[in-house]
């Protein structure tokens, strides 16, 4: 399965922020990714973290290095995403 169907997927956490993060590919109802586990695969470079809030809510704070992909163009731009070639990670808050 592509990295850009994987991210339209979703299971959830909380974060310590109050956003809810969702790993691609885990599917509605999945177990949840701890913390810990998406901040370390974003460190190794093996998942890049999405806020998929609109941009006001993302300038008004957001994990550090995510980018910004308001929800609503997530499938828009899932060419974009699917070229970083890194497990996307979304979060809405």
């Amino acid at each position: 399965m592509g990295l850009a169907r994987r991210a339209l997927l979703a299971g959830s956490f909380s974060l310590s922020v109050g956003c809810a993060v969702w790993p691609a590919g885990t599917g509605p109802g999945a177990p949840e990714m701890p913390l810990t586990e998406a901040l370390e695969r974003c460190g190794r470079g093996e998942a890049v973290l999405i806020d998929v809030r609109s941009p006001s809510s993302y300038a008004g704070g957001h994990v550090p290095g995510a980018l910004n992909i308001p929800a609503p163009e997530v499938a828009l731009r899932a060419a974009e995403i699917r070229r970083m070639g890194r497990l996307p990670i979304l979060y809405c808050g």
